[in-house]
């Protein structure tokens, strides 16, 4: 070999070690460590809301028990007919709020000749039997609009500390949706009528700024749902649907053009906007 070349009997140089300065300060940095418990003040937190919160479900009974009080003597008029309905009955019944589960016993009266039943102790309070009333389903539907019902109700046991399953949540928005719906058809048939002509009578803007839209969404057409009779049934494939799968939802935007301002130079936005939407023909949406 070359005298310029290493050979195989020689050493190499020593020498002090190139050190990655990453990996140094990587090896000297200590481990981040997730705390494994909750702090002294969590704590307190859930301990002054366990005491507290039966005290609150007593106190909301209580008011319950004095409106029911307050109503035992009253017998509601028929809606149809106009006349005094006649008592059957005073079943116990229980609903889900904020403070925990509620009871009460509201008389239930009958009109024979019309067929109509109501109870006025329930319709005073606004709540359903055995469903989840109050502020608590307007905040689990606010939840279930913004994230899926599974992670809605996940959020309800952390944040407002009351178990309730997904289902539960899809129940509320279904339920307080279709109160919505009812309102806004409410609104339209106002509207539409004399009373509401009038009422628009009031000078009106220059000019509206509207722009309208639709997109195609799937729908469940099918009435009856089917379940397994026995476990690990195998269900044998549902048949096509040959129509009404998919429905058209119209969307609607209008805007005053007096309210659109420059936030920045050469940048504009609008103050606020109205958002109109329906299931149906374009009639519909114009309606509203």
């Amino acid at each position: 070999m070359s005298a310029s070349g290493p050979t195989g009997s020689e050493e190499p140089k020593k020498g002090k070690a190139r050190r990655n300065p990453r990996t140094t300060m990587q090896a000297k940095a200590p481990r981040p460590v997730l705390a494994d418990g909750v702090t002294p003040f969590m704590q307190m937190e859930r301990e002054v809301d366990e005491e507290f919160r039966p005290r609150m479900q007593e106190a909301l009974q209580r008011k319950i028990d004095q409106a029911a009080d307050a109503l035992k003597d009253q017998v509601p008029l028929c809606s149809h007919c106009k006349k005094p309905m006649s008592h059957q009955d005073s079943w116990p019944v229980s609903w889900l709020s904020r403070h925990g589960r509620l009871r009460a016993r509201p008389r239930r009266f009958r009109c024979e000749p019309c067929k109509q039943e109501r109870r006025p102790l329930l319709e005073y309070l606004g709540v359903e039997p055995g469903r989840i009333s109050g502020s608590l389903a307007r905040l689990l539907a606010l939840l279930g609009v913004v994230v899926p019902y599974e992670l809605a109700a996940r959020l309800a046991w952390l944040v407002l500390g009351v178990k309730v399953s997904p289902m539960g949540v899809w129940r509320v928005v279904q339920r307080l949706g279709e109160a919505a719906e009812r309102h806004t058809q409410a609104l339209s048939v106002h509207h539409a009528s004399s009373e509401g002509q009038e009422a628009a009578a009031a000078p009106a803007p220059d000019a509206v700024v509207m722009g309208v839209d639709g997109s195609m969404l799937g729908m469940q057409v099918r009435t009856k749902r089917r379940r397994r009779k026995t476990p690990g049934e195998v269900l044998a494939p549902l048949p096509k649907v040959e129509e009404g799968g998919f429905r058209e939802v119209k969307t609607g935007v209008l805007l005053l053009p007096t309210e659109r301002v420059e936030t920045s130079p050469g940048r504009r936005s609008t103050v606020r906007r109205f958002l109109v939407t329906c299931l149906g023909e374009a009639d519909a949406i114009f309606d509203r």
